[in-house]
């Protein structure tokens, strides 16, 4: 192919991949600015009114190397391969096309004051337990909707807690106990997905957030509580995330921040940042993603710990590969690695039990395969997927659907024999393991598998993801 007949940002965006070049430098090469680049991308439909914008690109193309061509090619059927497949799906939250922003003043999670009773009552109401919520789907949140709550966490300081006053009186004990039903919750996300989860979060939450609001506590077990409120909201946002309710998730986030927040937990709140941030660039919005992460970062100085910071790097750095910022990028990526070396056994807690050398290994993998880089990408999600075992199997499904994309793209790493081999592992575990984003990842490896159905390896895995993607 050396033209196109008519660009899209879309394709101009694949184009920039397939050249493996940044923003800037793709800017450079065909002699306009970045910004103008940025908008392209941004708006992905039709960016070339003017004539010489499509000379420009045609020319682009045609300049490039035979394997970018390649890229470029395979890239535009997969894409419209995929737009095929969405157009077919039954419409969830994150597509919600039409619908109108939130109102802060009608959502209660988002118009929730900065302080104890608002804490309680935006969960409460959260978790079914108030009249004002009269729907159970929330539109998504973009752009200030979403950065905004981030930045009242940080400049607020939290008021003192009050004890409860009323209802029986909640001993250290029961405390203690959920402690241990959250860390239950955790392995059995990891194991089974959200969508098998997600109920038994939400009445885990409820029923600590109806707690708060109704029984008797001291300050310091009402502190206890409140980070219990912020764990369970921060899990009950990935299982709805990962059962595909992504606006419902957000607020669940958000609620978990304002606890976070009100127990005066700056570590745990930005840890919810974080995930917040994950979901931001899995859904288009990498430039709120780095937004949220350095919020965070802001908000932890002098209370961070090496686990910490690494998780907030590696999600960093997976926001600016989706950005194609890959110097950047790799910075983010090597302040992680220095910080696993300053890694401490037990000092860090519970709820950084799954950052690991592994995780970060897989993870930088991920990110060279955004930047258009599988040669680089497949020798670290090698390694790193080794190092998962069942009791981490949604994530395992997933890190091993990366390994087989980065095996099946052109380049010196092309295998699509193991490709099929490690998609069919993702196969089997796909059949135990409840996770939207698992199920998207592998429908978008078996898209770009179909055109090596030849083979009969990859044949064979695509049979068995036909049974799987159908159900």
């Amino acid at each position: 192919m050396s033209t196109v007949d008519h660009w899209t940002g879309r394709e101009a965006k694949l184009l920039r991949q397939a050249l493996r070049l940044s923003i800037r430098d793709f800017a450079a090469r065909l002699g306009v600015g970045a910004r103008t680049v940025n908008k392209w991308e941004a708006r992905q439909a039709g960016i070339t009114q003017r004539p010489y914008m499509q000379q420009i690109l045609d020319t682009a193309l045609a300049q490039a190397s035979e394997e970018a061509k390649a890229r470029f090619t395979e890239g535009v059927a997969l894409t419209r391969r995929d737009q095929l497949v969405l157009a077919e799906r039954q419409p969830s939250e994150a597509d919600a096309p039409g619908e109108p922003a939130e109102d802060a003043e009608g959502d209660p999670v988002l118009a929730a004051p900065w302080n104890q009773r608002g804490t309680v009552e935006a969960s409460v109401t959260l978790s079914g337990g108030g009249s004002s919520v009269k729907r159970r789907h929330f539109n998504l949140l973009t752009g200030a909707g979403l950065t905004v709550p981030a930045h009242r966490w940080l400049i607020r300081e939290p008021e003192p807690l009050v004890s409860g006053l009323s209802g029986a009186r909640i001993s250290g004990t029961l405390v203690d106990q959920m402690s241990s039903m959250i860390t239950t919750l955790r392995a059995m996300d990891d194991t089974a997905g959200g969508g098998r989860v997600l109920a038994l979060a939400q009445h885990a939450f409820g029923w600590v957030a109806e707690l708060l609001d109704q029984a008797s506590y001291d300050d310091h077990t009402g502190r206890r509580l409140h980070i219990a409120l912020a764990e369970l909201g921060q899990l009950t946002g990935v299982a709805a995330a990962d059962a595909g309710r992504v606006g419902l998730a957000q607020r669940y986030h958000i609620a978990a921040l304002h606890a976070a927040h009100t127990a005066d937990d700056r570590p745990l709140g930005a840890h919810i940042l974080a995930c917040m941030a994950d979901q931001a660039a899995c859904h288009g919005r990498p430039a709120e993603a780095v937004t949220l992460i350095e919020t965070a970062v802001a908000g932890i100085r002098g209370r961070e710990s090496p686990r910490l910071l690494v998780e907030l790097s590696i999600r960093k750095a997976a926001a600016l590969a989706t950005l194609q910022e890959g110097s950047a990028c790799m910075a983010a990526l090597a302040q992680a690695d220095r910080q696993i070396e300053q890694f401490e056994p037990d000092s860090d807690p519970r709820w950084l039990y799954w950052v690991t050398p592994a995780v970060t290994m897989v993870e930088a993998g991920w990110c060279l395969l955004r930047l258009g880089q599988p040669d680089r990408a497949t020798p670290l999600l090698d390694r790193g997927t080794a190092l998962f075992d069942e009791s981490f199997a949604r994530d395992r499904q997933i890190y091993l659907i990366h390994f087989a994309t980065a095996l099946a793209q052109p380049g010196p790493q092309r295998d699509l024999e193991a490709a099929a081999d490690r998609g069919l592992v993702a196969v089997r575990l796909a059949e135990s393991v409840t996770s939207t984003y698992g199920i998207d990842r592998l429908r978008d490896l078996f898209m770009r598998m179909q055109p090596h159905a030849s083979v009969p390896a990859v044949g064979n895995f695509l049979e068995q993801a036909r049974g799987v993607l159908a159900t």
